[in-house]
């Protein structure tokens, strides 16, 4: 039995370990995360003092029968335990003769040789006790308290509801996230910009994303900005945060959508302002031209090896939309929906074998010469 324990909690304090740390929501990036950062904290504590009362509640049965036991010790009875059966003593029916004589006889009853049965005055003063004790922890600890605790949580989860509300703000960044399996599709309207998985912002901004989906419902989250928000089939949600400082934040697809939803991540990078100006003017350049002959080659894989049936690259001939834009692939710091660093050997992994790479990905393995591989990584390497 102790060895399962012992591995039954090694196996809870591994569950918490991974290849990389994930954002937390106790550690928030804007005032929208820092509400709701402060309704959990509120919940927590809540939560630890009502097991604290509730534990000292079940202590209380337990101490009384303690006290009771060694009150009945003192007074040389049985312990309480022993006092819930009775003794009977069994009296045999005397004979006819006997019992005439007994009915001839008669005596006053204080004449009587045994004691009359009297009700113990310490018992019966504890019963009051008790039955006043129980009524009390019954009004308090199952309905004032429970109410009170209840009616605390409501109002401070309204408080959080409206602060962390879409609300219209003068300059705020306007930005379309689509979801998709299994990935994120990422459109600045007013920029004419589209990328894929990473969402770049400028600090102490707000920012509104419009959540939509083309398949299956999923939920965006970013737990650093904001909490969790569905995107239905058919129907556009907002979310509204202004991140306070700079940094990559990892965000996640909260709702089960396939086979590879624990593979669908996100990433939020908030920058100066004169950084993500730098970042905008990148991006809304066309794709890099080839310069070298293998370059040159790549290009004509990519759009003859049917690559360009579901890519776009802006400046080419590839103009699908089915897959992620990667016009500016080589300027991204991940892979597949973030789950792999953007490496050369990982992107020769990820067109080789996506479904190894991210099972239930939708991309078909491509069969290339050595050659012809080469050509195209070359190629998509220049796309930054």
């Amino acid at each position: 039995m102790t060895r399962r324990l012992a591995l039954l909690s090694a196996l809870l304090v591994l569950t918490g370990c991974g290849l990389e740390p994930r954002d937390r929501i106790t550690d928030p990036a804007s005032p929208q995360a820092s509400d709701i950062d402060g309704l959990w904290t509120l919940s927590l504590w809540l939560g630890v003092a009502v097991w604290i009362i509730v534990m000292g509640l079940l202590a209380v049965p337990l101490l009384r029968s303690w006290r009771q036991r060694r009150d009945a010790s003192d007074r040389g009875r049985p312990a309480s335990s022993d006092d819930d059966h009775l003794d009977v003593e069994v009296v045999c029916p005397p004979p006819a003769d006997e019992a005439r004589t007994r009915a001839d006889a008669t005596a006053p009853a204080a004449e009587l040789d045994e004691p009359l049965a009297v009700a113990d005055p310490h018992e019966h003063d504890d019963a009051q006790r008790d039955a006043l004790a129980r009524s009390r922890l019954l009004w308090l600890g199952g309905i004032v308290v429970p109410a009170a605790i209840l009616l605390l949580l409501l109002i401070a989860s309204g408080q959080v509801g409206s602060s962390t509300a879409h609300v219209e703000r003068d300059g705020e960044l306007e930005i379309d996230v689509i979801g998709h399996m299994f990935w994120w599709e990422v459109h600045y309207p007013e920029l004419d910009i589209t990328t894929a998985n990473e969402i770049h912002v400028p600090v102490d901004r707000p920012v509104r994303l419009n959540l939509t989906t083309e398949d299956v419902i999923h939920s965006f989250w970013i737990p650093r900005v904001h909490g969790k928000i569905d995107m239905i089939p058919g129907r556009e949600n907002l979310l509204t945060f202004e991140p306070t400082e700079t940094g990559r934040f990892r965000g996640q697809c909260a709702e089960y959508c396939g086979i590879a939803h624990a593979q669908m991540v996100a990433f939020l990078e908030v920058q100066e302002a004169d950084e993500f100006d730098a970042w905008v003017e990148q991006q809304q350049a066309d794709a890099a031209e080839p310069q070298t002959d293998q370059e040159v080659e790549g290009q004509r894989v990519f759009i003859e090896a049917g690559c360009a049936a579901c890519h776009a690259v802006q400046g080419t001939d590839a103009v699908a939309g089915v897959g992620p834009d990667l016009t500016h692939l080589a300027s991204r710091g991940s892979l597949a929906a973030g789950i792999r660093p953007n490496t050369r050997d990982d992107l020769q992994e990820l067109i080789v074998d996506p479904w190894g790479v991210k099972p239930g990905n939708p991309m078909p393995p491509t069969t290339l010469e050595p050659d012809e591989l080469e050509a195209l990584l070359d190629y998509l390497e220049v796309l930054e």
